[in-house]
């Protein structure tokens, strides 16, 4: 009989001390993991949208892996940012994830970003760069009336932009010359403007392919 009652005490004894175990690291080291709300996606956000505050509710995470840096923490972070991957339901937003509009498209997102063909010798002679504002306009050719008339030759202002990236010929961006190397020559210069100035900007491209009309880069006026 003692010999049956003895292994029933020692297991009463090990669920006793496996209870208290549990106890003492549910109070003691879950008491001292902090944690912190943040924001994480309602539902799953493809990639190229301007994210919201309404499209993430809080959720706690451990602060420990907030203190990395790694992720946003704040609705205030992740409102008018826009997601470069998708973003996941349920879980951290990393920083990497989501970014300001204008880093990641060039301009804000109420614009549209529209690249032009130039050369240097109708663009300041090349002498254009990255966040200056420009005027573009459109030389239009004298055109034929009917009955022998023509019309005169026509300066048309098309649109004043911000100019958002210069290029080279073949897309890359433009690399300023050195004692070993000739500077590349401006091909292409990317603006950014509102959609009706971007049908503006088409217009006036469609008349240089078609019509024979120029267009001519100039510095705006501060």
């Amino acid at each position: 009989m003692k010999k049956r009652i003895i292994p029933i005490l020692v297991a009463i004894l090990a669920l006793a001390a496996g209870l208290y175990g549990a106890y003492y690291w549910q109070t003691h080291y879950l008491s001292g993991v902090s944690m912190v709300k943040i924001p994480v996606p309602k539902a799953d956000i493809p990639p190229y949208t301007l994210l919201t505050a309404d499209m993430f509710t809080l959720q706690e995470m451990p602060r420990a892996l907030m203190d990395q840096g790694s992720y946003l923490v704040s609705t205030g972070e992740v409102d008018g940012e826009i997601s470069v991957e998708t973003l996941l339901a349920g879980l951290p937003v990393a920083r990497r994830m989501a970014v300001p509009p204008g880093e990641f498209r060039l301009a804000d997102p109420s614009q549209e970003v529209i690249s032009l063909p130039v050369d240097a010798a109708s663009t300041v002679g090349g002498q254009v760069h990255l966040g200056e504002t420009v005027n573009i306009y459109s030389l239009q050719p004298a055109a034929d009336q009917g009955d022998g008339a023509t019309s005169k030759p026509e300066v048309v202002f098309v649109a004043r932009v911000p100019v958002v990236a210069i290029l080279s010929d073949n897309g890359a961006p433009l690399k300023a010359g050195n004692a070993t190397s000739q500077p590349q020559p401006v091909k292409i210069l990317v603006v950014a403007a509102p959609a009706e100035t971007v049908r503006s900007i088409l217009d006036a491209i469609a008349m240089t392919e078609h019509e024979g009309a120029i267009l001519w880069i100039t510095l705006a006026t501060p």
